[in-house]
């Protein structure tokens, strides 16, 4: 347990309950010594925080477990910023962007995440540029360093897939850098199913930007069966689609015309409003239009 963060979690409760430091610390520690624990200078003794605990008149297990509680809350508000931006909602992310601008347990790793949600709500919103962006987030994850570790977290890889999205320069370095710590196992992922999926994601596309299909098709199908597996539809018709567009650059008409068929069913399950700006791409990629193709599937198969 992070003892500097629950500390500074007393110290709130300390603040709620009007009891002012001088008599929280009474007969404890110095104010000083006080300081160096919070600052994470000293690792506080377990006798001193149960002390502690007992003036505050609440005992040490029930704050613990209400610290507990209270990261794990503020974990979900990043992980719904995070989501509501990358959405492109954008209206409600800053709502709640500002309604928890407070956020007091953040270990390093969620720090990062909200970080990386505030600049790509600034670049979405056109209040910086793609360079800026990139720039920004390569100096608050020390990049450099970062791409010589062999073992990558949550926040670390979202912040490079983000780089890798927007940077032609970095693209491939980053790309053929998470995919080898993929094959080894060596990304630290969540247990959220909507964080690996978004990995798959990246490597996913930008493996087809690089024209390296047969490695696409491969890490497609698995990001397909996972999807199955964890009965998840999240990224699910990109899955499919770059699948689709894998094979039409493959000139196999065949898989093609299936993993297309898949691709619509799929998007079948998502809102209008998505389903129709999907429909245009396809076109745009394709020269397809997407309902006449589904609506021709559907008449083969009664016939």
């Amino acid at each position: 347990m992070d003892t500097q963060k629950l500390l500074n979690y007393m110290e709130n409760l300390r603040i709620g309950r009007k009891m002012s430091q001088a008599t929280y610390l009474f007969e404890i520690i110095s104010q000083r010594q006080y300081y160096r624990y919070r600052s994470g200078e000293s690792e506080i003794p377990f006798d001193i925080l149960n002390k502690l605990a007992n003036n505050l008149d609440i005992p040490l297990l029930k704050i613990i477990s209400s610290f507990q509680a209270h990261a794990q809350a503020e974990k979900e508000i990043i992980f719904e910023i995070y989501n509501l931006v990358i959405r492109k909602r954008f209206s409600k992310a800053t709502q709640l962007l500002k309604k928890h601008k407070n956020l007091l347990l953040l270990d390093k790793e969620n720090k990062l995440f909200y970080y990386l949600s505030k600049i790509l709500l600034k670049f979405y919103q056109n209040q910086i540029s793609n360079l800026e962006m990139v720039d920004f987030l390569k100096v608050k994850i020390d990049y450099v360093d970062t791409m010589k570790k062999q073992i990558l977290h949550d926040s670390e890889l979202f912040i490079l897939g983000v780089i890798m999205e927007y940077s032609d320069d970095d693209r491939e370095i980053i790309l053929n850098k998470v995919d080898q710590l993929r094959e080894n196992n060596k990304l630290l992922l969540s247990g959220k199913v909507i964080l690996n999926f978004q990995v798959f994601f990246w490597i996913i596309k930008n493996l087809g930007r690089s024209s390296r299909f047969d490695e696409l098709l491969e890490i497609a199908d698995i990001a397909i069966e996972t999807s199955k597996k964890n009965y998840s539809y999240y990224s699910l018709e990109y899955f499919y689609y770059y699948k689709a567009l894998a094979y039409f650059a493959l000139n196999k008409e065949k898989e093609f015309d299936e993993a297309l068929t898949n691709t619509i069913y799929t998007l079948f399950q998502t809102d209008k409003f998505k389903r129709e700006n999907f429909f245009k791409t396809i076109e745009k990629d394709t020269e397809i239009n997407a309902k006449e193709f589904i609506i021709n599937k559907i008449r083969e198969e009664f016939n």
